[in-house]
């Protein structure tokens, strides 16, 4: 009797363990944004005004103020008229 109750108590503590462990995986869990892994050298302005621009929302329109290499950015240069970045 004493071993069946030492193997439920012992399976019991094992399955407690391992759902605490779950729980602590999940909330350890990141989130990564798209932006900074596109453009990992962006400061946090530039990442701002390039989900503005994407999202349809207020962005500066400076092409120094976009990631270079983004929509926003090359928006920016074709409108600010440089020669180099004709379409």
């Amino acid at each position: 009797m004493r071993a069946i109750i030492a193997g439920l108590l012992s399976l019991g503590l094992v399955s407690v363990s391992a759902d605490t462990s779950d729980a602590a995986r999940k909330k350890q869990r990141r989130t990564y944004d798209g932006y900074s892994q596109m453009y990992p050298s962006a400061t946090p302005r530039q990442l701002k005004n390039a989900r503005a621009y994407d999202n349809g929302g207020y962005f500066e329109a400076d092409s120094n103020a976009h990631p270079v290499g983004s929509r926003g950015w090359w928006e920016m240069r074709r409108l600010e008229g440089n020669d180099r970045f004709r379409f």
